[in-house]
This record gives C-alpha cells, sequence and structure tokens, in this order.
C-alpha cells in the first residue's frame, strides 16, 4: 500500500499509522490485504457481478416475422399512452360506426372540400373526446346497426338467389313442355358458339378506346380564357347557349359532334369482343369514322371558319369559345389514330379455328 487511505499520504509500507493522519495503517493492511481477505471481497465482486449481469439479462428473442415484428413495435409505440389505446380499442369495438364514418367522410369531400375536411375534424375530435373516457364497450347503435346491416345483405342475396331458382324452375317447365324447341336452341347455340381467344392486338384496341373515353372527360381538353375543360363538357355547354340563343341545327350538329365521340369508342369494344370475320371489320370502320372527324373537327378549329353552312357556324361557335386545343384534345386525336391502325391490323389477322371437343 503506497498511500494512506484516510488522506493520500505517501507511505514506505513499514508504517504502522500514518505519520500525518495517525490513521491505523497496520490494522488496515491486516483487515483487507490478507489473504482472507482478499478471497472474501473477491467473492463479494463476483456475487455483484453476477447480480447485475441477471438484472441486465434480456427475454431470449425470439425469430418473428416482419409482420408479427411490426405489430409488437406498434404496440410498444402505444405504451404509456392510455388516449391513444383507447381511442383504437373503440374503432375495434365499433367497427360498423367507424367504416360508415369513413364512407360518409369521402362522400361529403367529393361534394365539398372544405365541408369534408371540417367534418374530418370534428370527427377527430369526437374519437379523441372518447379516447378520454373510460372505455364503454361496444355501443348498442354499432350492434343494431350490424345486425341490420347482415339482415339487408341476407335479404338481399336470399332475394337473387329465389328468383334464379324460380327462373330455373320455369326453365325446367318450358323444357318439359316444349323438347323439340330446346333441341333446336341448344343446336343454334352451338352453331353461333365463335371462340373468344383475345390476342395482344384485341386487347391493345379495347385499352385505347377505354383512354378514348378517358381522355373526353379528361382536364385540358379545351382552353377557355378563364379555365380549361374537358372535351366532353366544352361541346355540351356550348350546344346548349346555340339552342338558347335559338340555333337549334348547330346544337344538334354539336349534340352528334359529341355522342360520336362517346358511343363510337363503346361500338368499337363491343365489335373487338365479338371477334368474328365481321365484328373485325365494323370495328376498324366505326375507328376510322372516330378519326376522320377528329381530325375535321380540330383541323377546322385550328383554320378560318365561316358562318356559312350550319356546320361551319357550329365550328364557329366552338372556336369562339375555346381559346385553343389542350393536350387532351391532340391526345384524342392521336389515340384514335392508334385505334384505328390496331383494327386494320386486327382486321387481316387470320382467325382462330374452335378446337373440336374429342366427343364430337
Amino acid at each position: 500500500m503506497k498511500k494512506c487511505p484516510n488522506c493520500g499520504q505517501a507511505l514506505t509500507g513499514q508504517e504502522k499509522a500514518c505519520p500525518n493522519c495517525g490513521f491505523n495503517v497496520e490494522k488496515y493492511r491486516r483487515d483487507y490485504f490478507t489473504e482472507e481477505a482478499v478471497e472474501e471481497n473477491v467473492e463479494i465482486r463476483e456475487a455483484k457481478r453476477e447480480e447485475a449481469d441477471r438484472s441486465l439479462e434480456k427475454e431470449p428473442v425470439d425469430k418473428l416475422n416482419r409482420s408479427a415484428y411490426q405489430q409488437k413495435q406498434e404496440r410498444n409505440a402505444f405504451t404509456g399512452n392510455p388516449t391513444a389505446e383507447k381511442m383504437l380499442q373503440w374503432m375495434r369495438d365499433n367497427t360498423t360506426i367507424a367504416f360508415l364514418v369513413g364512407v360518409g367522410l369521402l362522400i361529403i369531400m367529393s361534394f365539398s372540400r372544405p365541408l369534408g375536411w371540417t367534418a374530418f375534424a370534428v370527427s377527430m375530435a369526437l374519437l379523441i373526446w372518447t379516447g378520454y373516457r373510460d372505455s364503454q364497450g361496444e355501443y348498442t347503435a354499432d350492434r343494431n346497426l350490424t345486425e341490420y346491416i347482415r339482415n339487408w345483405a341476407s335479404k338481399v342475396f336470399n332475394a337473387f338467389d329465389d328468383k334464379e331458382s324460380e327462373i330455373e324452375e320455369k326453365n325446367e317447365d318450358f323444357t318439359q313442355a316444349h323438347p323439340k324447341f330446346e333441341a333446336k336452341v341448344e343446336k343454334v347455340k352451338k352453331k353461333t358458339k365463335k371462340p373468344r381467344n383475345f390476342g395482344i392486338i384485341q386487347l391493345s384496341i379495347l385499352l385505347t378506346s377505354l383512354i378514348t373515353l378517358v381522355l373526353l372527360f379528361l382536364g385540358t381538353g379545351f382552353v377557355t380564357s378563364s379555365s380549361k375543360l374537358t372535351v366532353a363538357s366544352v361541346f355540351f355547354e356550348v350546344a346548349n347557349w346555340q339552342i338558347a340563343a335559338g340555333k337549334i341545327v348547330p346544337a344538334l350538329i354539336l349534340y352528334l359532334f359529341l355522342a360520336i365521340f362517346l358511343l363510337l369508342p363503346v361500338f368499337i369494344m363491343l365489335a373487338v369482343s365479338q371477334n368474328t370475320r365481321v365484328s373485325r371489320v365494323r370495328a376498324f370502320a366505326l375507328s376510322l369514322v372516330e378519326s376522320l372527324v377528329l381530325i375535321y373537327l380540330f383541323f377546322q378549329l385550328a383554320q378560318t371558319t365561316s358562318a356559312a353552312s350550319y356546320l361551319s357556324q357550329a365550328v364557329s361557335s366552338l372556336k369562339s369559345y375555346a381559346v385553343a386545343i389542350g393536350i387532351s384534345g391532340y391526345l384524342l386525336i392521336l389515340v384514335s389514330c392508334l385505334t384505328t391502325v390496331l383494327a386494320g391490323i386486327n382486321m387481316f389477322q387470320p382467325m382462330v379455328k374452335p378446337r373440336q371437343n374429342s366427343e364430337e
């Protein structure tokens, strides 16, 4: 021992007492630096270390998958926050009310965003207020709503099942009463049944026709002096103004243009879905008419149009209302021309012959 444990005075190791403070160095050396004392101190330190290791020892970590780990982390995140736990528990207990409130908020938001955000803030305030209160479990209203929805859904599906059963019974009675007629119907079905093996060309035509319908109602079809409107809305509004001004024929021409733009893609998709030689030619003809009408109309809008004919008056009214054609208008022409090209390719593709059944 080189220093006095009491005052820190330097020692030679032979002193019985500290020359500075008189501390009994010999007794301290005998009590703490003998072999028995050293062993006892070592045992105490080992015991303390084992106790610390036991206190710091963690529970064995199981191998959890990603979903179980995320659920465990979510539970730990809300630990110590009773309000959040009560809010989540209330939503679990009253799922029907929570679902109907969410649907109602979506409907309100679709009509008015300010009103929708206000209703959302009110619903969140009510949910937080519910979280501060003691848990009430499932509300009677939620139980009644759940039971009402279950009964209503059961009635609807049972009504469909009953109607289907009634139709099947009538068909069976008619078949038994008219066996020859039923045999003729089955024979006609076998003759007229065609394969519906759609290839990439047919699917592409269906897709481009659907895109045409979407572009009709997409913004920036026409650009006015104050806003960007769709193709369909501009034709409809200008035609209504023509009727209000007493110009019936130009208004009917604009309605005809709008009907062509709306109905032709639908008829093209129906023709392609039939997948016959005649329907392929019909799809190509309809698509060609659509493309020519679009190109002619937009070309006339870009030129100086006189009001000598009713068609010119209709186009002139469109031009006076719309400052320019938007990006959707040009995309509409591009997609329509692409549909025409695909329909032409589809028209010259060979028909797929139906496979004969082994029984036949």
